[in-house]
This record gives structure tokens, C-alpha cells and sequence, in this order.
């Protein structure tokens, strides 16, 4: 069977989402770089997923087109140990600690991935003095919910509809609407994306939509926690199936071998 699996990433994203609507905590900058920094990805993909997920400290994916990579969280090279020790700080400045503990709910998608992730983020909170309630739903309630801002923190994911990184960066646009979940915004990062509309050069477009997407996570506008995989059953007698990021594979390219 091992010869028959393929397994390729792909433009996809998932990560946390933070009511900053409607939860005066989760206004703070520091109280979301806490909840991101806090979580084991390399755990949650290596352990528990197990499929090549990548861990994610930025959220347009690696391999994307047209694109400058380098923009990512600014913890991201941290020891765990160093990141939970942080987070604990950075949640004792905004007045949370032992007797005052951050509590939320932590809405996700009732799918095997999310909820294998979830109570692996539940339980790295918790070493931070973090409470956090799982409420799982159906994918179609529980995005319905993020459209509504019927949630407090929850699990989303992004999959390209182009290959290119404006369709991960215009989520978070201010006039994006229901899809921007945690209401994000700044001035900076939507000039930034304005002028890669208007851009024609293609490195320099590339390089404001760099700038924009650390922007984004400077702020922990959301909380990438891993760049999602392809997964498929591939005949080994078949030849011309080339692994891409696209997941194109066209049959005018592909044979079988006689054996």
C-alpha cells in the first residue's frame, strides 16, 4: 500500500480565529500572540496528524506563486519551553494569571483532523493557565457561527481559489466582511494591499504583499497552525503523475506501464 499513497502539500492553511468583536481579551495583541505561541505544532503534526502537514508560522503557504517568502511569526524560531514561558508573561501583563485565568470556548468543524488538534491546543493552553471548552458542530454550523461571530476562538481553514497569495492575504482585508472572522484591521495592511492591486511589477507586488502578511502577524491577526497536505491513492504502474501544490494532474500526461 505505501507505494500507492501520495502525499503533497498544498495551498492550504489552517488556523485560529479571534473574536475581537466580542471579546474585550482577545482585543489584545499580546493575549493572541500568547494562544499562538503557546501551541506545539510541531506536536500536532508529527504525532498526531501524521500525513506531512507542515507546522505553519505564517499564513500564505510555501511554494505559492509570485510570492517573497520570509513573513512570519516573530517567536517562530523559539524552543517551546522559551514560547510557554512568554505566553505566560504576556497574559500575567494583560491581568490574566492563576487567580484570574483566560477562559473561553473553542469552537471547531466535527472533523477527525480538527478534533484531534483541538484537544492538543486545549491541553497547551491549559500549561499556560488557559481554560479552554470544546465545542464541536457540524463544518456547515460551525462556519455559519464564524460568519455570525457566534464564536469566542475557533478553528478555520483557508484553501486557495488561486494560486496566488492574495487569496489567503484579502481575507483579512476590512472590507472583506463575513469572512474576516476576527474583524481585523489595519490601515497599513490594507494600503499595502491596495497598492499590490495597482502593482505591475511583479518582485515589487511580491514584496508589498510580504510586508502586509507580517504586518498581519505582528498584529496575530489569526493563529496559523499548519499548511494542510494532499492525500491520494496513486497505481504505481501509472507514470506522468508529477506531486504539485495544485493538485493538478491531467490525464493527457499520465499512462500505465506494462508490467
Amino acid at each position: 500500500m505505501p507505494a500507492y499513497v501520495r502525499v503533497h502539500t498544498s495551498l492550504a492553511t489552517v488556523y485560529l480565529i479571534f473574536n475581537t468583536r466580542d471579546v474585550p481579551a482577545l482585543r489584545q495583541v499580546g493575549v493572541r500572540q500568547a494562544l499562538s505561541m503557546a501551541v506545539d505544532r510541531d506536536f500536532i503534526t508529527g504525532k498526531l496528524l501524521r500525513s506531512g502537514q507542515v507546522p505553519a508560522y505564517a499564513f500564505v503557504p510555501p511554494g505559492i506563486a509570485d510570492y517573497k517568502p520570509g513573513a512570519h511569526a516573530y517567536w517562530a524560531g523559539w524552543s517551546l519551553a522559551r514560547r510557554q514561558a512568554e505566553a505566560r508573561r504576556l497574559l500575567a501583563q494583560a491581568g490574566y494569571g492563576p487567580g484570574h485565568p483566560l477562559s473561553f470556548e473553542l469552537k471547531l468543524p466535527n472533523t477527525n483532523d480538527a478534533g484531534l488538534m483541538t484537544a492538543a491546543i486545549q491541553a497547551d493552553w491549559k500549561t499556560i493557565g488557559v481554560k479552554a471548552s470544546l465545542i464541536q458542530n457540524e463544518g456547515q454550523i460551525a462556519f455559519q457561527a464564524y460568519n455570525d461571530r457566534d464564536f469566542q476562538v475557533g478553528v478555520a481553514s483557508w484553501i486557495a481559489d488561486y494560486n496566488d497569495p492574495m487569496t489567503f492575504l484579502a481575507l483579512l482585508q476590512s472590507q472583506t466582511g463575513a469572512q474576516n472572522y476576527g474583524d481585523y484591521r489595519n490601515p497599513a495592511y490594507d494600503r499595502l494591499l491596495a497598492m499590490a492591486d495597482q502593482e505591475r511589477d511583479v518582485a515589487k507586488r511580491a514584496d508589498d504583499l510580504a510586508k502586509a502578511e507580517q504586518i498581519m502577524l505582528d498584529d496575530a491577526a489569526l493563529g496559523p497552525v499548519y499548511f494542510a497536505v494532499t492525500r491520494e491513492l496513486v497505481n504505481p504502474k501509472i507514470t506522468g503523475w508529477v506531486p504539485n501544490v495544485l493538485d493538478i494532474h491531467r490525464a493527457r500526461y499520465l499512462c500505465e506501464t506494462k508490467r
